[in-house]
Parts: C-alpha cells; sequence; structure tokens
C-alpha cells in the first residue's frame, strides 16, 4: 500500500511539472490603466410623494390613504408625460403607554418624467394632499447607452496610446495585447438627490428645481507584452 500511495504522489509531480513546462513564460509584461469620465446633463427627474392617515382603526386608516391615492392617480393619468407607480404601503399600530389607541397607514408614489417642467407643476398640484419626499435626477437609459459608447471609444483610443508611449519610451520594437477588461462605471447610474424629504403645506407653490450633471466613467484595465 506503501508503495502505491509513494508512486501516485511521484506521478502527480510529474503531471505538475509537464502542466508547468508547456505553459509559455511571459517576460515584459506592463499593465495599463486608463479612464474617460464625462460630466453628462440629466434628463430624467423622479419624485417621491406619500400620504399618511391615522384613524381609529386600520380599516378607516387604509381608506383614507386609498381615497388620496385613487385622487392623485386620476390626476397624473390626464398627463401622458409622467409615468408613476405606487410604493411601500404600511399599516402599523399606534400606541401610547403599552395600549393600541389607533392606526397609521401610509402609502408612497413615484413620478417619473423626462419632461422636468411638467413633473414639477405635477409635485405642485399634488402637494394639496401628498407630501415630498425626495426628488432626484438621472441620465436615461438611452441617453446614458449613447454617451457610454462613445466613452468606450475614447477609452480604448487611450490604452492605445498609452501602450504606444509605453513601447517607444522603453525603446521596444512593438508591443502585444494579453488581456483586456472594460468597466462601464461598475453598474447602473446612481440618482442624484437634489432636495431633502420635507413636509409641505397645502397649497404650496412648486418646488423649485435644477437638474444638475452625472458623471459617466469608463475605464479599461489590460496587460501588453513588449516585444525587443
Amino acid at each position: 500500500m506503501k508503495l502505491i500511495v509513494a508512486f501516485s504522489s511521484a506521478l502527480i509531480v510529474l503531471i505538475a511539472t509537464i502542466a508547468i513546462a508547456d505553459e509559455p513564460v511571459q517576460f515584459n509584461i506592463v499593465n495599463l490603466r486608463v479612464e474617460q469620465t464625462r460630466e453628462v446633463s440629466n434628463d430624467v427627474m423622479v419624485v417621491v410623494m406619500q400620504t399618511t392617515a391615522q384613524k381609529n382603526s386600520s380599516t378607516e386608516a387604509a381608506r383614507s390613504v386609498n381615497e388620496v391615492m385613487a385622487w392623485a392617480d386620476k390626476i397624473i393619468s390626464e398627463d401622458q408625460r409622467i409615468s408613476h407607480q405606487t410604493l411601500n404601503y404600511q399599516t402599523r399600530p399606534v400606541y401610547q403607554n403599552k395600549t393600541i389607541t389607533g392606526w397609521s397607514a401610509s402609502q408612497q408614489l413615484q413620478l417619473r418624467s423626462q419632461d422636468i417642467e411638467a413633473l414639477t407643476t405635477m409635485a405642485g398640484s399634488l402637494q394639496q394632499k401628498l407630501q415630498i419626499v425626495s426628488m432626484q435626477f438621472q441620465v436615461s437609459p438611452d441617453r446614458r447607452a449613447e454617451e457610454l459608447e462613445t466613452l468606450v471609444v475614447e477609452a480604448l483610443e487611450a490604452f492605445h496610446t498609452k501602450a504606444e508611449l509605453v513601447t517607444r519610451t522603453l525603446n521596444a520594437d512593438d508591443y502585444r495585447l494579453v488581456n483586456l477588461s472594460i468597466d462601464e462605471s461598475g453598474g447602473p447610474m446612481p440618482y442624484r438627490a437634489i432636495a431633502r424629504a420635507e413636509a409641505m403645506t397645502v397649497g404650496a407653490a412648486p418646488p423649485s428645481v435644477e437638474a444638475g450633471d452625472s458623471k459617466i466613467q469608463v475605464s479599461v484595465t489590460g496587460s501588453i507584452q513588449l516585444i525587443f
């Protein structure tokens, strides 16, 4: 048995040695990284509003919230420029001295539009019965995709320029691309908040807003092998 184990161990070492020998050893490897960034004007506005009701029973509280949401839905549906959806419906007991004295219900409403002026006016109208929780801006998916396409081309060109610079500076004859990866900001575009969550008074004027810009970035990392 010991002889078999010893033979197996020797065979494994031999196979590993052959595998390593078959792999070409790469010399003159240089790792490079370039980034291209652009400030892009936000063209989508997202507003989250909320209604809250406190009543003696959960049924009464829910009914009050549903009435407000139905009222808001009717108004928003008349403007095709604005899309909306409901969020975060909650009911919870209200305690006093460890005893339930009532029920509170709340629900949020998210509005989204590329017509910032129209959405701002709509938010002002809905403040009759709802409160603004947050207001944010982002770049629309189509515009983001267009900007990313341009940035990828620019980043690849910058990578090629840097590779040529390294090649000339180190007196190499040429270079060979070993590997390359492209990172488009690492994920979806985050919203840019532009307002605090504040309760607004009934009949308040439309909020003052400024869309601002968002940063879109593409990074290219890779390795080249210098040829002498």
